[in-house]
């Protein structure tokens, strides 16, 4: 208590008795004030102060350097600067904090009651140029050429990588961000599929096929003979993509012209359309209805012979069904009507037969009901009534033609999705007339339509055909026609297509002339450049066999042409 007392009261006085500082500051004389204890503050306290030698400065203190740059104000040096910017040796001890850490070397620190002089160093001189054409003070070039050094050189604290490592590239933080769903983009499993237009909720794909066709016999008469043929063909299809009901319209042209050889033109066009509605889960509403003009097979046997012509048929149809679903078992019934009408026959003399009372309607219903075995199995029975009404009650040999029609049949609907879908029915069909004169005609009947899918890029489908046909001679009653049709069709490429047809028909005749068979074969194929542009080639040779030479028929025919679609 008593020395922190006295130290109190006498430090006052200690402290004006010090000589007030004039001129530069040593680190020698700031360590003696910060420690009165040692000789060397005793001497400074002096009244005088002996003769010292020059100062031996030693190693120079570190400058204070903070480790953040900018954490303290930059020195203003401008008073300092010699000529060019360079700082003057004024002798004067570097500024900032004196370093009484003993230097370098710790153990030349001195002991209590002992002074250590403190060797002053000069500072070196380091070699200043000037710039070119510059005039130096004092007469004298070589001023310039002195550097002086007041301590260890020091890079500054950016450059110390020591001190200050320099900072690595960082990633930017602004990288967008991927999508959480990404869009994956496959390549099209059918890259030369029509696109279509699209108009709403319907889409539309038509496609033009023409060329050159040259054939051996242009009207496919028993006497017919070659020519080459302009042939042009018009398909188009459109359809809705409704959420719940559905509706199609297909139509589908040919139209053939000599170029050459047997003179002939003649037209074959058809046209369908269809609407279902989807009533309900289990009721089904289906409507159909269809045109078709088309010239008379030269085959058959109410072909007028020795006509120059053959002869103009036109068919027009409309169905209407409703199909119901009731646990296991359903239960359908369809409404249909025909109208067929026949034109003139002409002669080569320029004379003219009609052929009006050929025109008839026919109209029918049929029942069907089935069951469930599986949701791809459904057998079923069904059962046909109709009539068939001519427009003359009597033709023109005095018959009576218009009669009833029953059939009964048999069969089963297939869904086995894209690998197989159809229906497959066998039964019998008889056709009775009113004349008593005319026997019934009636046989096997055989109707289906299957499509079957082996492996993905191949097609087959079969298609099967039972129908009664009319007669004009006197005591005929008709006959009834089977026809059976098996297609294939291949990708063998993404832009190759390659299709073979085969057909086979059977005529039995019931006016004693026994069977017609005939038979045809196709092949072609169709490769296509792009989308919208395909080469077209193909050939078919079909024939037909009767005992009635004006019956037989045979064809050998080669085409080549393009296709145009969208």
């Amino acid at each position: 208590m008593t020395a922190l007392l006295g130290s109190t009261v006498f430090a006052p006085k200690a402290h004006a008795q010090q000589t007030p500082l004039r001129g530069a500051v040593h680190d020698n004389v700031l360590q003696a004030q910060n420690n009165p204890d040692t000789p060397s503050s005793n001497q400074a306290n002096s009244p005088v102060n002996p003769a010292s030698p020059a100062p031996d400065n030693g190693i120079p203190s570190k400058r204070y350097e903070p480790v953040s740059p900018g954490a303290l104000p930059p020195e203003d040096d401008s008073n300092n600067l010699g000529l060019l910017g360079v700082p003057s040796n004024t002798g004067s001890p570097p500024s900032g904090p004196a370093d009484n850490s003993g230097g370098l070397n710790p153990e030349s620190a001195a002991p209590p009651g002992e002074t250590i002089p403190i060797p002053v160093e000069r500072p070196a001189t380091r070699t200043t140029r000037a710039r070119p054409g510059t005039t130096l003070g004092n007469g004298s070039r070589e001023a310039l050429d002195q550097e002086q050094t007041g301590s260890i050189a020091n890079a500054p604290i950016e450059q110390n990588r020591e001190a200050n490592p320099p900072a690595e590239r960082t990633a930017p933080d602004n990288l967008p961000e991927p999508a959480i769903e990404r869009r994956t983009i496959r390549p099209d499993p059918e890259p030369f599929a029509p696109l279509g237009i699209r108009a709403g909720t319907v889409t539309l794909r038509p496609s033009i096929s023409t060329g050159l066709r040259a054939t051996t016999n242009a009207d496919g008469t028993s006497d017919g003979s070659g020519a080459l043929l302009s042939e042009t063909r018009l398909r188009a299809r459109a359809t809705t993509d409704w959420a719940r009901h559905s509706a199609f319209v297909d139509f589908d042209g040919i139209y053939d012209k000599s170029i050459s050889g047997e003179e002939f033109s003649a037209p074959n066009a058809g046209l369908r359309g269809g609407i279902q509605l989807d009533l309900g889960e289990r009721t089904t509403v289906k409507s159909e209805g269809g045109y078709r003009i088309r010239q008379e097979d030269p085959s058959a046997p109410t072909t007028i012979v020795g006509t120059s012509n053959r002869p103009i048929v036109q068919q027009l149809d409309a169905s209407l069904g409703v199909r119901h679903e009731f646990g296991k078992f359903f239960a359908a019934v369809k409404g249909r009507l025909d109208r067929t009408t026949y034109g003139d026959a002409e002669f080569s003399d320029g004379s003219t037969i009609s052929q009006k009372d050929r025109n008839n309607n026919f109209a029918s219903v049929t029942l069907r009901g089935g069951f469930e075995m599986s949701p791809a199995i459904k057998p079923f029975v069904e059962v046909q009534l109709g009539k068939l009404m001519y427009d003359e009650a009597v033709d023109s040999n005095g018959f009576r033609r218009s009669g009833p029609r029953t059939g009964l049949r048999g069969g089963v609907e297939m869904d086995f999705g894209e690998k197989l879908a159809g229906e497959f029915a066998l039964g019998y069909l008889r056709q009775d007339f009113d004349d008593e004169r005319l026997a019934a005609v009636d046989g096997l009947s055989i109707d289906g339509a299957i499509r079957w899918s082996p492996q993905r890029g191949t097609d087959v489908s079969l298609g099967l055909l039972t129908r009664i046909e009319g007669a004009t001679a006197p005591n005929d009653s008709g006959s009834i026609f089977y026809e059976g049709t098996l297609g294939v069709k291949r990708q063998v490429r993404s832009n190759l297509d390659v299709n073979a047809t085969l057909i086979a028909s059977l005529r039995d005749n019931k006016d004693g002339t026994g069977f017609d068979k005939g038979f045809g074969a196709q092949i072609g194929a169709t490769y296509w450049f792009n989308r919208f542009f395909g080469l077209d080639i193909s050939a078919r040779h079909q024939f037909t066999h009767s005992e009635v030479a004006t019956r037989q028929t045979k064809e050998t025919s080669i085409f080549m042409g393009m296709t145009l679609q969208r």
